[in-house]
């Protein structure tokens, strides 16, 4: 494994669309087995008529309630303090991230009563409508062999989730005084990995540059600390699954991306964790707040880390014949 000497992030361009790109899946995919990795994430192949990863399809209409919390809470905080920019923001970021027709279609059920005061219980009533609205309008539909993730059991969930969630949270936003500017709610990212490598010989050294890529679901200010927030579902929430990203390498990565994307250092991750359904009784936890923290070393395993996973896929490319097989 090459010793790192010197590692740099900025915001991708343009011009670096030639460079390869990973993401967090490709590069955990990898670590879990290099011929799964190499065919499935770099090969882009898959098993024929492998049915609906209903999984994923309820995490992914979950994750469109996450943002519609999100935005609520943006609206609320800007009207709260007196900002005529509450509803402007309002209105520009749903539509980012709903689209414009969904996004009526779920305004349609929120009534401006309910709205009248953000203040009141009122309020929080009509996030609960659009929530519902939201799951609606997602697309998701049962599957007769799945009686868990249930579009039933998924507006319970909705609506447990706000009212457990802390709404004195701030929304991160780039500039207050404008409606238009970036906001911390679902946030693609995009950043240039630059890594200069030590060689055996004196004074010399090989530089590698990848893409990072992926989606933060939430920046906010929480205590007065900058801190991302990650939303996972879950069949079950325990021990198990709280330890698991006390150094899991998505929050690392993710916290580099929002350091990058804010111009503000990020250390500290919330990660947010919901059952579908939720348990009968709450010994396990239906809705688990985790809170985790990284330093710098954890910084610098991670780019270790990954320079190693993409030194893997390109030893392998196009060739998960040769490739390890961890399993």
């Amino acid at each position: 494994m090459k010793a790192v000497d010197k590692v740099s992030f900025r915001l991708a361009t343009p011009d670096d669309a030639h460079l390869p790109t990973y993401d967090n899946t490709k590069l955990v995919a990898y670590n879990t087995c290099p011929t799964w990795g190499v065919l499935t994430y770099q090969m882009h192949k898959k098993m024929y008529g492998a049915g609906r990863a209903m999984p994923l399809e309820c995490g992914a209409a979950m994750h469109e309630v996450f943002a519609w919390v999100r935005l609520c809470t943006l609206q609320q905080q800007l009207l709260v303090n007196g900002s005529g920019k509450g509803h402007d923001a309002y209105l520009f970021h749903g539509t980012r991230l709903f689209g414009p027709k969904r996004f009526n279609e779920i305004l349609s059920n929120v009534t401006s009563e309910m709205l009248s005061d953000v203040t009141s219980d009122g309020y929080r009533d009509a996030c609960k409508a659009g929530a519902i609205a939201v799951l609606e309008t997602s697309g998701y539909y049962d599957d007769p062999s799945d009686r868990r993730r249930t579009l039933t059991n998924m507006i319970e969930c909705a609506l447990a989730y706000i009212d457990k969630w802390r709404w004195d949270d701030k929304v991160w936003m780039r500039d207050t005084n404008d409606a238009f500017s970036d906001v911390g709610i679902e946030i693609p990212f995009d950043v240039v990995v630059e890594v200069n490598t030590l060689l055996n010989l004196p004074d010399s050294y090989e530089t590698k540059a990848f893409r990072y890529t992926g989606k933060i679901d939430g920046i906010h200010w929480h205590n007065g600390v900058l801190t991302l927030q990650e939303n996972k579902t879950a069949a079950r929430l325990n021990d198990a699954w709280s330890m698991a990203f006390a150094m899991a390498s998505q929050i690392t990565g993710y916290c580099i991306a929002a350091s990058v994307f804010t111009e503000q250092q990020v250390r500290n991750a919330d990660v947010l964790g919901l059952t579908v359904p939720l348990p009968k009784t709450y010994d396990y936890g239906g809705i688990v707040r985790e809170p985790v923290s990284r330093q710098d070393y954890h910084f610098k395993q991670w780019v270790t880390w990954a320079l190693h996973t993409i030194e893997g896929y390109e030893n392998y490319e196009n060739n998960p014949f040769d490739a390890p097989k961890y399993t």
